[in-house]
């Protein structure tokens, strides 16, 4: 009898830590759920960088479920940022519900979002997250009600300065320049390469994607611009298509210096506009 007591005594914690086990595979000590179903994360760069002259939030992943996603939801709460100066803010989001067709009826969605800094004005906003670390919970639900849940930590930088795209964010139809102006602060570390990526509607036949679709083109900056400098201050004139239609257009400056892998991404908006 005492052996069988024994043996019991054993079996029990065995047999509880089992079932623990079994309910808990998905989680991790960070109070995420699934976190392996996400992948290819962006929160402003894969650095997890957002400048603070950006007009939003950029973010970007691969998800990988069981069943079809139905709702995917954002929470932003800071964690540690500098007193708020100006037109900056404590930003903190609750509940964002990403609108269903970045998702709807996908089980694995690829899901590019932006999240604006302010709702009321989309390319100006007059307010903007203060600088420091900031928390991004991302929560998915799939058809049975079952979440995946991802949290982690991006950090709203202050890097670039004066920025102008254009003359007050226009250029003129038949225009074949793009006049570009910013100062970028690395601080201990050195620029090693500036490039812009131009984004636009398409609007020939027989071009990458079809007509209407979103297409870019890259140019690299020349070297002597930033070489070897903390703080450099570009002023540049970025050729162009002067047949760009009239309409609303996205340049990307990424900026890569010496203390990061990844380049640091600012995203400008800017419109082609004809003559008064």
């Amino acid at each position: 009898m005492k052996h069988i007591a024994r043996l019991l005594f054993f079996a029990i914690p065995l047999i509880f830590l089992a079932s623990c086990s079994s309910d808990d595979d998905a989680l991790d000590p960070q109070g995420d759920i699934n976190p392996e179903r996400f992948e290819n994360l962006e929160i402003g760069n894969a650095d997890f960088k957002v400048p603070q002259a950006n007009p939003d939030l950029h973010t970007q992943f691969d998800y990988t479920g069981k069943q079809k996603v139905t709702e995917i939801y954002f929470d932003i709460e800071s964690v540690n940022i500098q007193t708020p100066v100006g037109d900056e803010v404590d930003w903190n989001i609750s509940n964002h519900l990403i609108p269903k067709d970045y998702y709807e009826g996908q089980i694995n969605p690829h899901v590019h979002y932006h999240v604006l800094f302010d709702p009321q004005n989309e390319f100006i906003p007059s307010t903007r997250p203060a600088e420091g670390v900031y928390k991004l919970t991302i929560t998915v639900v799939e058809e049975d009600g079952s979440e995946s849940v991802l949290s982690k930590e991006f950090e709203v930088v202050k890097r670039f300065f004066d920025v102008e795209v254009g003359h007050d964010g226009h250029v003129h139809f038949g225009s074949d320049e793009l006049h570009t102006e910013f100062e970028y602060q690395a601080g201990d570390n050195t620029v090693n390469e500036i490039t812009f990526e131009l984004w636009f509607e398409e609007w020939r036949e027989g071009q990458n994607v079809p007509v209407g679709s979103w297409d870019k083109v890259l140019h690299t900056l020349p070297e002597e611009l930033y070489e070897n400098s903390s703080n450099p201050h570009i002023h540049y004139h970025m050729s162009i298509d002067p047949e760009f239609p009239v309409g609303n257009y996205w340049l990307n400056i990424y900026v890569k210096d010496s203390g990061s892998e990844e380049a640091v991404k600012l995203s400008v908006p800017f419109s082609v506009v004809m003559d008064e």
